[in-house]
């Protein structure tokens, strides 16, 4: 019997990968070493980042280097060039690992959902993206057999904005970045002259300038009590609608409080993770939150928002705060900074909560979906 041909749209992998990119590297690497019933194609612009699939019994890799470059030009690669390839391949099924599909499609289409930041906080988002989001995202919706979601919180999310795929939704949640296994763990008490970390795009939604607004009223607090004050780093690449961001990070950077790196290999943010005394995520809006588990795994106490899917995947090992309330902000500083039986605490719940979150299970209830959506092909 003929193995159905599964298709992954992993068009947004890109060099130096972030949250989807390596959402995307994640699980096709959890795929691959499953007991599969189907093959795969992969649609991909950046191929090299995934080389140990090259030569793997079932995989093809389709270089499409037509889909590379901005929004514009990989959306109308998507609509006009991708259902012709999916007609040459025989393809059975599309699973577009992002939330917008073409439009005409020669075969059933499964489409995950990282989040849907763009409408619970549009501010945040420049427009041209909006548009496009919303042109197409609500028709890619509508017509896939299934969406997937990363965490129940966006999967909520799906089913109050699209209540009409309510019954298609499927929550496939994500696992710890795999990168962080097997590194060595620096000791879990990092006080002293050890700094808070940010981890992420410096964008609106992650909610650096508000993150920054509080640590600037952290160390005026600190420097009038004659306390010692950690610094900040913040590590990730440049994002979108970042002004004021880029503004107040220069006059923070001046006075040797604010450290700025931009992205980081593996290696390089390991040694930031290492050598921080917590971590500080109080983002607006989140899929999942890869920093949280990174955090975690590399023996860091976690602050966090206490909304959406920050607050699912850190659950009760994070100190979670309103990421738009600055004294909660700042008040939650001072105490990672000098509560040593709560940062020890939090180190040992997060270690329990890493390991409730893998990768294995995101493949098996994948396969599970697309046995559904194949009505049974298996």
């Amino acid at each position: 019997m003929t193995r159905p041909l599964i298709v992954l749209d992993a068009l947004l992998l890109r060099p130096q990968p972030t949250g989807v990119g390596q959402a995307i590297i994640e699980l096709t690497r959890a795929l691959a070493a499953t007991d599969r019933w189907f093959d795969v194609a992969v649609l991909c612009t950046s191929p090299e980042l995934l080389p140990e699939l090259a030569d793997r019994a079932g995989w093809r890799i389709v270089p499409c280097p037509g889909a590379a470059g901005g929004t514009l030009r990989k959306a109308l690669w998507t609509q006009l060039v991708m259902p012709r390839v999916l007609r040459r391949l025989g393809a059975d099924l599309l699973h577009c690992l992002q939330f917008v599909a073409p439009l005409r499609l020669p075969c059933p289409s499964v489409v995950t959902v990282h989040d849907l930041g763009y409408l619970r906080f549009p501010h945040t988002i420049e427009q041209p993206r909006r548009l496009y989001y919303d042109r197409l995202v609500p028709a890619s919706l509508r017509r896939a057999r299934a969406v997937v979601c990363n965490s129940r919180a966006t999967a909520d999310d799906v089913v109050a904005w699209f209540p009409e795929v309510a019954n298609r939704v499927w929550v496939t949640p994500f696992g710890a970045p795999q990168w962080v296994r097997g590194r060595p763990v620096a000791s879990p008490d990092r006080g002293g002259a050890a700094p808070f970390l940010f981890v992420g795009t410096l964008e609106p939604r992650k909610n650096v300038e508000g993150l920054l607004r509080a640590y600037e009223r952290f160390v005026a607090e600190r420097e009038a009590a004659g306390l010692d004050c950690p610094q900040l780093v913040l590590a990730g690449g440049r994002g979108w609608r970042d002004t004021a961001i880029r503004s107040r990070l220069a006059a923070l950077a001046a006075s040797g409080r604010v450290i700025v790196e931009d992205y980081c290999n593996p290696d390089e943010l390991w040694q930031h993770y290492s050598l921080a005394r917590a971590l500080l995520l109080p983002s607006l809006h989140e899929g999942f939150g890869f920093p949280i588990l990174e955090a975690m795994a590399a023996g860091l106490p976690v602050l966090t928002s206490d909304r959406g899917a920050m607050a699912e995947v850190g659950g009760d090992a994070t100190l979670r705060v309103d990421p738009e309330d600055q004294r909660a902000l700042v008040a939650g500083m001072h105490r990672l900074t000098d509560d040593v039986r709560l940062r020890r605490d939090l180190v040992r719940r997060g270690h329990a909560n890493l390991a409730r979150w893998t990768w294995e299970e995101t493949a098996r209830t994948t396969g599970e979906v697309y046995e559904r959506v194949l009505g049974g092909h298996r």
